[in-house]
């Protein structure tokens, strides 16, 4: 509310947040695509009001991977060249805080702020437990489990249950352990 006051919505430069991702997954799917629609979709409802919009990847910093671009301190860089006054970090591809949303968003904007004192810097908080998402998200996984269970079998088989059990804990870990990323 305070931004309203000191800084005009043309001066104001969003960085919309998504998850890093490299160009390169090793045969899996990276979220490239997905994370890109949801930046679409965003900046489509604020590019009118707010015409300096830019996505910025939060990539993990390593070696020999190309992750994607522009990362978070390159779009608040070049916003900032486009005469942003002020800049928004906001992160719209993570639904809870992790060290990610926290740690390195802080770590941005105190380098950032370090070379552009005059400029303003507002970290947003996540979706977190905001009421509309949480009933957004119970719908949408109450939908997905109907569907998944309306195409198994009409009866409920105690033996195949356990069977099935069975096979996923000894498959588990391999179909899904290099998709996701532990820190």
């Amino acid at each position: 509310k305070d931004l309203a006051v000191a800084h005009l919505p043309s001066q104001t430069g969003i960085v919309l947040m998504n998850h890093g991702c490299p160009h390169e997954a090793k045969g899996f799917t990276s979220g490239i695509d997905e994370s890109q629609k949801l930046y679409e979709a965003v900046r489509e409802r604020l590019i009118y009001r707010y015409p300096l919009i830019s996505v910025g990847w939060l990539n993990h910093d390593t070696p020999l991977i190309d992750w994607t671009q522009p990362n978070a301190t390159l779009a608040a860089r070049n916003l900032m060249d486009l005469g942003a006054t002020a800049l928004v970090f906001m992160p719209i591809g993570f639904a809870t805080e992790n060290h990610e949303t926290l740690l390195d968003v802080e770590h941005i904007i105190s380098k950032l702020r370090r070379k552009r004192p005059d400029v303003t810097y507002v970290q947003m908080p996540c979706v977190n437990d905001h009421p509309e998402f949480l009933q957004m998200a119970g719908r949408w996984a109450d939908a997905q489990i109907a569907d998944l269970l309306s195409e198994e079998a009409m009866a409920v088989n105690p033996q195949l249950a356990a069977m099935q059990a069975q096979e996923s804990h000894g498959h588990h870990h391999h179909h899904h352990g290099d998709h996701h990323h532990h820190h």
